[in-house]
């Protein structure tokens, strides 16, 4: 598999993360502050020069009333690479149909991708869908990897 796809597999898992948290955001405001759990719904695709494809992604935290989210576990799965999400926990938030992720990083074949993503929700009780399209995700550090990557994911946030 060569380094560009590779990357690209790291960013997918990374935004997918990041998308988990902001779907999980917007049910703060119709929903019970507690526990929260995210799944991928579909595929993640990450372009990074070359399209790549993640198949499961998943995310876990808390979601406060005032919809404050608190990501403390996260998964990527399905990117013919391993990737591996860190700087938990990540934080975000949801207000008027906008969801925010920040803090994400995630890594795979020597690149690391993260930062901030936005994405959009239609406000609702759980579980709700959160999509995040063509997000640009930059590198935070590796060398011959591009310095970002483009994003599409959507995610199902819901309580136990």
């Amino acid at each position: 598999m060569s380094r560009t796809k590779k990357l690209a597999a790291v960013s997918a898992a990374t935004i997918a993360a990041a998308l988990a948290v902001a779907v999980q955001t917007a049910p703060a405001q119709a929903e019970a502050a507690g526990p929260i759990s995210a799944t991928l719904s579909g595929n993640m695709t990450i372009n990074a020069g070359i399209n790549w494809t993640c198949t499961s992604s998943t995310m876990g935290g808390t979601i406060a009333d005032d919809g404050t989210l608190s990501i403390t576990s996260a998964t990527v799965g399905g990117c013919g690479v391993t990737v591996t999400p860190s700087n938990l926990p990540w934080s975000g938030s949801l207000s008027g149909g906008v969801v925010t992720l920040s803090g994400f990083r995630m890594t795979a074949v020597g690149c690391t991708y993260g930062g901030s993503l936005t994405g959009s929700y239609v406000d609702g009780p759980l579980p709700v869908t959160a999509t995040f399209n063509n997000q640009s995700v930059p590198r935070t550090s590796g060398i011959f990897c591009p310095s970002s990557v483009s994003l599409t994911a959507s995610y199902v946030f819901s309580q136990p």
